[in-house]
């Protein structure tokens, strides 16, 4: 191979490439894309590292078959609060004082953050259509998830609404630094906002207190 043949295939593409990556590519927030792996609707692999690849070309070819609609505003929102929950489930010794988190099983955390990512996605989703009515039916599905998951962990209905609210105040929080920051974004359109995601969580809510009341 010569020289120019060697610069040539360093220009080409990677043809498999990080979950950063894939967000660009589909235009999406990449809790969206870790989502969609997990549900199976985007195939990849991953690395010795545990990292997930996806394959440009199936990245491409979902696209062309799928209509993409994210407002930005919503990404930097979900963005801002999964950065905030990544800081807290940091913070061992704060974990450690709140008495919901330390009844939950490591398997349970792992289907507890599983579920985050769905209700961050489907929260997208709301915050583009709020009049659709998937939004709200996945809503309710991930609350009766959350209901069944906490009350099989043992938890009361008290300790599960504490863990709920913990990580809701996560996307409150966003909302208000966004709007204080000065995006261009007028302060009517972040408290509309905040409404949507206060019918969206509170739509969670009453399915998860359902399945205490119910089952």
């Amino acid at each position: 191979m010569t020289m120019r043949d060697q610069d040539a295939e360093r220009d080409q593409p990677s043809e498999w490439v990080s979950l950063g990556e894939a967000a660009q590519i589909i235009g999406v927030h990449p809790a969206t894309i870790r989502n969609w792996a997990e549900q199976g609707e985007l195939s990849y692999r991953r690395t010795p590292g545990g990292h997930r690849r996806f394959r440009r070309v199936d990245l491409e070819q979902w696209l062309a078959s799928h209509r993409i609609t994210q407002p930005a505003e919503a990404q930097v929102l979900v963005q801002s609060a999964l950065g905030r929950a990544r800081m807290a489930m940091g913070d061992r010794e704060a974990l450690a004082r709140l008495g919901w988190f330390g009844r939950l099983s490591p398997d349970a955390r792992e289907v507890m953050r599983r579920q985050g990512l769905r209700l961050m996605d489907a929260l997208i989703g709301h915050l583009a259509d709020p009049a659709a009515s998937h939004g709200r039916e996945t809503a309710h599905d991930i609350g009766l998830a959350y209901g069944r998951l906490l009350k099989s962990q043992g938890l009361l209905l008290s300790q599960a609404l504490e863990g709920y609210f913990y990580f809701v105040d996560f996307l409150v929080d966003s909302v208000v630094q966004l709007a204080e920051t000065g995006t261009a974004r007028p302060q009517s359109a972040w408290s509309a906002t905040l409404r949507q995601i206060t019918l969206f969580t509170r739509a969670v809510l009453v399915s998860m207190v359902q399945v205490y009341e119910r089952e």
